[in-house]
């Protein structure tokens, strides 16, 4: 029995004898009486067909160009010129800048607009402190610096309120926050008295009056704050009402000598200026000045030009009256000139001349 897929021996035997006939008869007739003969005849059949009905040398040259025209492939990016491809990246490369510049940007964005809100201890408190030094950088006016710091400092103060009022309940709240914002506060608030008061020394005495009140203002309310505080909290904040102290002092010390000769003993220390400590005498004035701060004026001459009286010249006039008219004049006052210095006059010599004698 044969098995499945398995072709017989017969059948190899048959395709072996089929084979060799045709290898025997490559162009001629089979001889009949062969068991092939049939199939050996539509073998020649089919070869003089091939021969007669194929096509001819420039039917195949076509045909070959077309076929190999179709299998080439289609052209790569390396194919491209060199220009094209770097174009191409050069582009590509532009639009990512781009899009990377815009997703800086909007997320730089949204981290300001978050961290305005942003108290110490959050993941967002350096962004808020790092928009402040931007601000800052960005003012270019002294006084403005000065009263921007003081605007800082006091929004620590407002930060630690906000503190406390979040963890009034829990009786406390992270000590790492109080103690950051009590640090940031003695660094803006030192530095603005700096700026102010020596503004206020040279220049502009209001900015002392400012620079004091604030001061005040700003104790009162982390006095208010120090008892909701934690113990080391609270401690701390000893140190922060201190500087204020000085800070208040040292204005009003600076205000009371503005009159003075000397306002500062020309040293600065933390808070600014250092008053001078000599007793306190008045500026020296300046002769050329007037009391008042106006240059004096020289009085006007009390010397009158000689008046002259009499009549006009070209018109008409009338016995005891005035020109032109009928109407009699008043007596006009007497009016006496100086003499000015008699000058010595040069002596003339006339030269003499011969005279011609007189005849008979």
């Amino acid at each position: 029995m044969v098995g499945k897929g398995i072709t017989p021996l017969w059948r190899h035997r048959q395709r072996e004898q089929f084979a060799r006939a045709v290898d025997a008869h490559p162009g001629s007739e089979p001889a009949e009486g062969d068991e092939l003969a049939d199939d050996l005849a539509v073998v020649a059949l089919l070869r003089k067909a091939a021969v007669t009905a194929g096509p001819d040398e420039a039917a195949k040259a076509r045909m070959r160009a077309r076929v190999l025209g179709a299998a080439e492939p289609p052209p790569t990016k390396l194919d491209r010129p060199v220009r094209e491809r770097r174009a191409g990246a050069r582009g590509r490369l532009a639009v990512a800048l781009a899009a990377a510049l815009c997703l800086l940007f909007s997320l730089a964005g949204m981290s300001l607009l978050l961290s305005r809100d942003a108290l110490p201890g959050d993941a967002l408190y350096g962004v808020k402190r790092t928009a402040e030094s931007a601000s800052l950088g960005l003012t270019f006016d002294e006084e403005s610096k000065g009263h921007k710091r003081l605007e800082f400092a006091a929004a620590r103060v407002a930060e630690i309120e906000t503190l406390v009022d979040r963890y009034r309940e829990s009786g406390g709240g992270p000590l790492g926050g109080y103690l950051t914002a009590l640090t940031d506060f003695d660094a803006d608030a030192a530095a603005g008295s700096r700026v102010l008061a020596a503004l206020g020394t040279n220049s502009d005495r209001r900015a002392l009056v400012e620079l004091r009140d604030w001061a005040g203002s700003q104790a009162a309310r982390l006095a208010e704050l120090r008892a909701a505080l934690p113990t080391e909290a609270a401690d701390r904040a000893d140190t922060s009402l201190e500087l204020l102290d000085r800070i208040a002092d040292r204005a009003s010390a600076l205000h009371a000598r503005a009159d003075c000769a000397s306002v500062t003993s020309g040293q600065v220390d933390q808070v600014g200026p250092v008053p001078a400590e000599d007793e306190c005498a008045a500026p020296p004035v300046d002769p050329r000045t007037s009391p008042t701060g106006l240059p004096s004026v020289p009085p006007a001459p009390t010397d009158v030009a000689p008046t002259t009286s009499g009549n006009t010249p070209g018109g008409t006039s009338t016995p005891g009256g005035v020109p032109g008219t009928g109407t009699p004049s008043l007596p006009s006052a007497p009016t006496t000139t100086t003499p000015g210095p008699l000058l010595p006059l040069p002596t003339l010599t006339l030269p003499s001349l011969p005279l011609p004698g007189l005849s008979g």
